[in-house]
């Protein structure tokens, strides 16, 4: 075995595990499946390309080109989830895979057809692949950069630039290698990188929690013997039964990759379906267990200051008075949970800065460590809106904004005009923040970082505005807070 043989098993031995780790926390971390499938790629063609070299026979070659076009786009949409972009930019995802699909299937095609083969032993095929890859990589490396001067985060900022210098050592030398075949750039190039990817993984929690050493060595252990295996199986068995093994073996891992992700999405969808029925159901049956006593205590309230009247019990009255208030806004809450599954609003005209006095009068935020300001703009034009549903909005971003502040801050909600047509609600805190990725999901059903919360504060929020025709908007950065906007149609 000679030195660029020597560096390709290592590399895939690394990068097997990579990805067996990756498929075991795959329902735990969204960084998991990406980054499984990148190494699970580029083991397929590293692989490919070390059979070649032992066995010589034509058919790895052309998997190799077959699967290497994938790599740029599998690396795109691993940083975009990483950098928490992936919605924003998918289009650039999408592009990247069209144009490795294209490549990739020319591979294929020259498993059979001599033009495809002929095209890929020119000097056209580097140049498209080199000009499909680049841009792609290029751009991955813009993400990172910008992801790590926005970043405050010590931890996170030590994750970018890991794999901010393991994409570029494999960019840089694995074009080198394309372009200089014989040179050994490439595998070196791409055995550094796999090295800084395990670093960030075991020592910078890539996915959500460190893996134990004691499981990497388990896992690096097992794709050692696997990778040495299959060698062995090329030695004394023969290529073709290599081709078998190493190749089902290929598949299996890339389906089960794919199918337990898949899997963990079907039953997390049904599991949502069934928290939203059940939530539905419990308005209902609220909706009607409550509407009765309420209005017994109503009338018994009412028949009270009715009798309070006549006496000189000034300070009763306004008590009664004050329970007559209170039992009618239960009863509009007792509506507001009965439309809750549907979200639909009851309109009516709506002076918001009123609304807003009303919901901060109620709550209990004033402390020693946390101070409440408040910037109301006069005058702000009346929106049509339900009243205890943008109440209910209101609610839930100030108590995230306490809940984000555990050793005091401030809370500020602030209301103004937002153009000719809409007005802006908006709550800031000077809490801890969210990192990228917390922050892209962050309006996602039943998503939530809180270890008792329901994940449903923000997707509920999102879903009454929405239902408004208005817009919400987040913006927040690990160490300076969090603020969110609310912007509702005038009229």
């Amino acid at each position: 075995m000679n030195a660029t043989q020597a560096v390709s098993v290592a590399v895939c031995v690394g990068q097997l595990a990579l990805a067996l780790v990756g498929i075991a926390r795959a329902t735990r971390s969204p960084l998991a499946l990406p980054l499984a499938l990148l190494c699970l790629d580029i083991f397929g063609w590293t692989g490919a390309s070390l059979a070649h070299d032992v066995s010589h026979v034509a058919a790895w070659h052309w998997l190799d080109h077959a699967l290497t076009p994938w790599t740029a786009p599998l690396g795109l949409h691993f940083v975009l989830v990483f950098v928490g972009r992936r919605r924003a930019l998918r289009k650039w995802v999408y592009a990247a895979s069209l144009a490795g699909g294209v490549l990739g299937l020319v591979g294929l095609l020259a498993l059979a057809v001599p033009a495809a083969q002929d095209f890929i032993r020119s000097p056209w095929w580097s140049r498209s692949l080199l000009s499909a890859a680049i841009p792609t990589m290029v751009f991955a490396l813009w993400a990172l950069v910008r992801h790590l001067r926005e970043s405050l985060d010590a931890t996170e900022r030590a994750r970018t630039r890991l794999l901010l210098a393991a994409f570029a050592i494999g960019t840089a030398l694995g074009a080198t290698e394309e372009l200089t075949p014989d040179l050994l750039f490439g595998s070196v190039g791409l055995l550094l990188g796999t090295g800084l990817l395990a670093v960030v993984a075991l020592r910078f929690s890539l996915f959500e929690r460190n893996v134990s050493l004691r499981v990497a060595a388990y896992v690096l252990a097992l794709t050692g013997v696997g990778v040495v295996g299959t060698l062995l199986v090329f030695r004394y068995l023969g290529e073709n039964v290599a081709i078998v093994v190493l190749g089902s073996s290929t598949v299996s891992l890339a389906i089960v990759a794919g199918s337990r992700r898949w899997l963990a999405r079907d039953a997390d969808r049904r599991a949502r379906q069934a928290q939203l029925t059940t939530l539905g159901r419990f308005s209902a049956q609220m909706a009607h267990d409550l509407k009765n006593p309420l209005a017994a205590l109503k009338g018994a309230a009412q028949l009270l200051r009715e009798d309070l009247a006549r006496p000189t019990g000034v300070d009763r009255i306004v008590f009664a008075d004050l329970m007559l208030d209170q039992i009618d806004r239960l009863d509009r809450l007792v509506d507001v949970y009965g439309r809750l599954a549907r979200v639909e609003p009851a309109r009516e005209p709506l002076d918001l800065d009123e609304m807003v006095r009303a919901v901060l009068a109620l709550q209990s935020l004033a402390s020693e460590q946390l101070t409440v300001s408040v910037a109301l703009e006069e005058g702000l034009p009346r929106c049509r809106a339900d009243r205890e549903m943008l109440s209910r909005v209101l609610e839930n971003l100030v108590r995230n904004a306490m809940e984000a502040m555990p050793d005091g801050g401030t809370v500020t909600v602030r209301t103004a005009r937002s153009g000719a047509e809409s007005v802006l609600l908006s709550v800031a805190d000077t809490g801890c923040g969210m990192d990228a990725r917390t922050r892209e999901r962050a309006f996602d059903d039943f998503f939530t970082t809180k270890a008792l919360g329901s994940g449903l504060g923000l997707a509920f929020v999102r879903r009454v505005v929405e239902a408004h025709g208005g817009r919400v908007s987040l913006e927040s950065e690990q160490g300076r807070g969090t603020l969110v906007s609310v912007r509702l149609p005038v009229g």
